[in-house]
């Protein structure tokens, strides 16, 4: 009774001891373990796509939406201006050359306009109107110009002879009266006298509206002139050319919205890395997974082992005796000995061959009934032991002779 109740309780402990333990059977179960490699795996791949979808779209967005707006600094030159000069190059106005790479891109309108700085002197306010000359080259040879400043013994291997663009703009200094100038002035003064504030004029003048050049490097400008063309001769602090550009369709929608853009296409990017990375792994699990170690040599159905012409039969070597009749000699079999060569002169091998055929002869019943083996048919047949007398004698003979 007390075997049956330790055995008893300990059966209760062992299973209460497996319930307990089963979660983390099956939680460290090879399909569990190779569930948690797949997520692991899957994880890692995911987020590594989701980067590279962030990457790419951060790629395309600096490709394909150009710079909102930039400026391009142009320094003037007043090199033999405004007096006769056997330089070439040299003109009657104040020039500046600059670079427009690579910020202006093909298939998008701009603004153009100039920005001068100018003092209010009375030799710019006695000028009245002037003109601005803008225009853009295409790039020369093979290679677009790179420079942020060409300088005028620069500009033929620069610049081609036909630029893609010119337009001519006027300008004026803004009129005030000598009142109201003078109560600005006044007004203003602690400004002046602390330095905070100048006396010039920032004019803007608007050189082309929606400005756009086809696709492609050679139809798009390198570089840009401007000239100041005026008779009286002008005081000009600096200059500067502003590129403003007008976005639409697809490049308008990235450029404003930018969050919904960005969420539309880093999805639509990831989504279809997902899509061929799970492609790819489908097939990876289709392949036949065998290691180059282990791979077995498959042979065709119909492939046999080479036989040589002079091979036996691979039977036992062992002497036996096999039952005859009565009227015959023993059959014995005795172990093959070695294949020697037969020469012409072994009389032996030729006397053999018709002893066998008369054995055959004998072999035969005149009542056409087999005499069965083990059995006596001697006193039936007497002529037979004659026959049998008569061979013995014969072979004799022969073996004398």
């Amino acid at each position: 009774m007390h075997e049956s109740e330790e055995e008893a309780q300990e059966s209760l402990h062992v299973e209460i001891k497996n319930f307990a333990l089963q979660p983390v059977y099956i939680a460290l179960s090879k399909p569990a373990r190779r569930a948690y490699l797949t997520t692991f795996l899957l994880s890692f791949a995911s987020v590594a796509l989701f980067v590279a979808a962030v990457i790419s779209y951060v790629l395309f967005y600096t490709s394909f939406v150009p710079r909102i707006g930039f400026s391009r600094e142009v320094y003037l030159q007043f090199d033999h201006v405004y007096i006769p000069s056997d330089d070439k190059y040299a003109g009657p106005h104040p020039y500046g050359i600059a670079s427009l790479r690579p910020d202006i891109v093909g298939v998008q309108e701009y603004d153009v306009s100039v920005e001068l700085v100018l003092p209010r002197t009375c030799d710019n306010i006695n000028a009245g109107n002037f003109m601005l000359e803008l225009s853009m080259y295409a790039p020369a040879g093979s290679k677009p110009a790179r420079n942020n400043a060409i300088h005028r013994e620069m500009l033929s291997d620069a610049l081609q002879p036909e630029a893609l663009v010119v337009s001519r703009r006027p300008a004026i200094l803004p009129f005030r009266s000598r009142l109201v100038d003078l109560a600005y002035r006044i007004t203003g003064l602690q400004w002046y006298l602390l330095n905070w504030r100048q006396e010039t004029d920032h004019l803007a003048i608007n050189m082309f509206e929606r400005l756009e050049f086809p696709k492609g490097w050679r139809n798009v400008p390198a570089a840009l002139k401007l000239e100041v063309q005026s008779k009286p001769r002008l005081q000009i602090y600096s200059a500067r050319v502003i590129f403003r550009a007008r976005l639409k369709g697809l490049r308008w929608f990235m450029y404003n919205h930018r969050v919904m853009s960005a969420l539309v296409f880093v999805g639509a990017f990831w989504a279809t890395e997902l899509v061929f990375a799970s492609a790819a792994w489908a097939l990876f699990h289709r392949a036949p997974a065998m290691t180059p170690g282990k791979r077995i040599k498959s042979e065709s159905p119909a492939a046999k082992i080479k036989t040589e012409l002079m091979d036996e039969p691979q039977l036992s070597d062992t002497e036996r005796t096999f039952p005859t009749t009565s009227a015959q000699m023993p059959l014995r079999y005795t172990a093959a000995s070695p294949v020697i060569k037969r020469e012409d002169d072994d009389f032996q091998s030729e006397v053999a061959l018709p002893l066998l055929d008369a054995d055959d002869e004998d072999d035969y019943d005149e009542l056409g009934k087999d005499s069965g083996l083990g059995t006596s048919m001697d006193s039936g047949y007497p002529s037979r032991k004659e026959s049998v007398r008569k061979r013995k004698g014969r072979r004799g003979a022969l073996e004398r002779g």
